[in-house]
């Protein structure tokens, strides 16, 4: 995982981040509701899966937004690229299994290796003792779809003794309103890393990705 070590004694948020440094909780949470028309609407005029699409998408705008590629990890502030998805799907007994997706700049490659991924994950049983003694993946966001519920919040499980500094999010139900079609997204952060203002602009970075779908062809035939 490659990544720089950021000079905290010249960043601007450095006393923001020794604040927060101390908090025994120091994530927050912001949801929203995203406009994914345009792009659900070209999904279905070009036979792409609109899930491959979107996570496609998120994968970029991650790599567009340096908070998000900032992690706190043995007492460094570390930036990392390129980020990655790691997504939680269901297996076809109804449990949870963890889908690590590698950076594709290509997405037709990146809708490749998802679905080879998809189907070996789906396949290998979900044992504890894998996790045990791993180290967490830093170049990555813990991403998560509950496509049953438009939510309009959300917590994550986390072990608050366990410094993890990785950013979770959500997606929700795809919902069809007079103006189009929205889904929820939930993204939590840890504060000492970013602000409010860090969220709003990785969220405006996502939309307009989402809002320009024909990228998606353009990224298809990239080298």
């Amino acid at each position: 995982m490659a990544y720089t070590v950021l000079d905290v004694a010249q960043w601007a948020r450095a006393e923001h981040f020794k604040f927060y440094q101390q908090f025994s909780h120091p994530w927050y949470n912001i949801c929203s509701n995203i406009d994914v028309t345009e792009l659900y609407q070209y999904c279905q005029q070009h036979q792409h899966r609109f899930f491959h699409a979107y996570l496609y998408l998120t994968q970029q705008a991650l790599n567009q937004c340096q908070p998000m590629a900032t992690r706190l990890v043995d007492g460094e502030v570390r930036i990392y690229s390129p980020m990655c998805v790691s997504v939680a799907i269901l297996a076809q007994d109804d449990t949870v299994r963890f889908c690590d997706l590698p950076y594709q700049a290509n997405f037709a490659d990146f809708c490749h290796h998802a679905t080879q991924t998809e189907q070996r994950v789906k396949n290998t049983p979900f044992i504890l003792e894998q996790f045990i003694g791993q180290e967490m993946r830093q170049n990555t966001i813990h991403l998560t779809v509950l496509p049953w519920v438009d939510f309009t919040s959300m917590s994550h499980a986390r072990d608050t003794q366990f410094p993890d500094s990785v950013p979770k999010m959500a997606f929700g139900k795809l919902t069809k309103h007079s103006d189009g079609w929205r889904m929820p997204l939930s993204l939590e952060v840890h504060h000492g890393l970013m602000d409010g203002l860090h969220v709003g602009q990785f969220i405006q970075t996502l939309q307009a990705l989402f809002n320009t779908p024909h990228l998606l062809e353009a990224a298809s035939h990239c080298d």
